[in-house]
């Protein structure tokens, strides 16, 4: 079951531990991430494209983008 987290600082943590990043939706409204963990899959919605990239740019995996 994904969680949805929050706080951005904590998506930072828990993506130092991810398998895999993926950039789901790209709306007009808001970009969501999906970080895949080993057990668990961490989801944090964004509504500024800055904060969004900033975040994708300290990612050491694979993103994919749909």
């Amino acid at each position: 079951m994904p969680m949805e987290i929050k706080d951005v600082d904590e998506f930072l943590e828990k993506m130092k531990y991810a398998r895999k990043i993926i950039v789901v939706n790209r709306m007009p409204k808001y970009i969501k991430i999906k970080a895949r963990l080993k057990r668990r899959l961490y989801t944090i919605k964004l509504y500024d494209e800055k904060t969004a990239e900033e975040i994708l740019k300290h990612a050491k995996v694979e993103i994919v983008e749909y």
